[in-house]
């Protein structure tokens, strides 16, 4: 009976060795780890070989596959972003040119007052009237009614820089003086001239020349022409060039501050009612611009003149004028000047010089 124990001991041994064997070489562990096991211990090398290629190409599968849904979220996520983050930026950059628009306008509003309230606004509207009617021929018509107090209120100025510069021009030792007059026995007088000349351009460049500035002028002037008419005959050559010089001289400098005007205002006094045409021939004949508005009422009568110069500058239509070219040397001036002064009796322009406060 022990025998037969033996052998049935050993045969169930043998047994379990060889499912041992069978189990190593299977997906069980010992030799089985989850679904990706670790077979080949103690099997045929090159089967657990490849099954080590399997379990690496399925993990790195799911791997991919994961990493591949990550990207797509982590795409659609940022092209959101993109989307949502230019938009915000354009509504900004928009707001942000509104913003800029409306401070744009406030400045040209601000702009815009401040000329108006200098009188650049008024006295740009008159320089393209004259442009278009030198002679204010048709613009003395203009029937927009105006009241004596309001032309009274305006605080002209004399529009007198290139008037001083002509002057200057003329005096300078040059071309500009006639040969007869730059005869060495007049030197002094000419210097005397130009002396009394370089103030009246100080003056100018801060607001008008003073009456005392232009008398002294005017003496130096007339003092030039009486020693010259004590030393040359009416028939000389260049008597009536040098003569038309000095005449044209004295009648510039009488523009440059001509109280006379002061008339015109008081005749303002009659009550009788006045028009924007009278106006615009009043500041042409005296050479008159619109001065810097300093009360608010100033300021009203001012916005009333740029409505009623406006239509009449429409109304001439510059468009169909070519512009007056632009005289950056000084030479059209001064000859225009001695043409039209070429005629002065010297002793009008001495009456109307003795006439003046001193």
């Amino acid at each position: 009976m022990r025998r037969y124990v033996t052998i049935a001991a050993g045969l169930v041994l043998g047994l379990g060795l060889t499912a041992a064997d069978a189990s190593a070489q299977g997906w069980y562990y010992p030799g089985s780890y989850g679904n990706y096991g670790m077979a080949g211990w103690g099997g045929d090398p090159a089967a657990a070989y490849m099954t080590g290629l399997g379990s690496y190409a399925r993990g790195r599968g799911v791997y991919l596959i994961d990493r591949a849904k990550a990207q797509s979220i982590e795409i659609d996520n940022t092209i959101k972003w993109n989307k949502a983050l230019r938009a915000r930026q354009r509504v900004l950059r928009q707001d942000q040119k509104e913003a800029d628009a409306e401070a744009e306008a406030r400045r040209d509003e601000k702009v815009a007052a401040r000329h108006l309230e200098s009188g650049a606004t008024l006295n740009a509207l008159l320089d393209q009237i004259y442009d278009v009617d030198p002679g204010v021929s048709k613009v003395s018509a203009a029937k927009a009614p105006l009241s004596p107090a309001a032309i009274r209120e305006i605080p002209f100025e004399w529009n007198s820089e290139a008037l001083t510069a002509c002057i200057d021009q003329m005096t300078a030792t040059g071309s500009a003086v006639p040969t007869l007059l730059m005869d060495d026995r007049y030197v002094d007088e000419r210097n005397a001239l130009r002396s009394a000349v370089e103030p009246a351009l100080k003056e100018d460049a801060r607001g008008n020349v003073s009456l005392e500035t232009r008398h002294k002028i005017h003496e130096a002037v007339a003092n030039l022409r009486a020693k010259f008419l004590k030393n040359t005959g009416e028939f000389d050559p260049g008597y009536r060039e040098a003569i038309n010089y000095l005449h044209t001289l004295a009648s510039l400098n009488r523009m440059l501050n001509d109280p006379s005007m002061q008339k015109f205002l008081g005749e303002l006094e009659d009550g009788k009612e006045r028009t924007v045409g009278d106006l615009i021939t009043f500041m042409n004949a005296y050479n008159l611009r619109f001065g810097r508005a300093t009360s608010d009422h100033q300021l009203e009568i001012y916005r009333r003149l740029a409505a009623l110069l406006s239509a009449i500058r429409d109304e001439l239509n510059p468009s169909r004028t070519p512009p007056t070219s632009l005289d950056k040397s000084g030479q059209g001036l001064q000859s225009a000047a001695r043409d039209v002064f070429r005629g002065m009796n010297w002793n009008d322009i001495e009456a109307h010089a003795s006439k003046q406060p001193q």
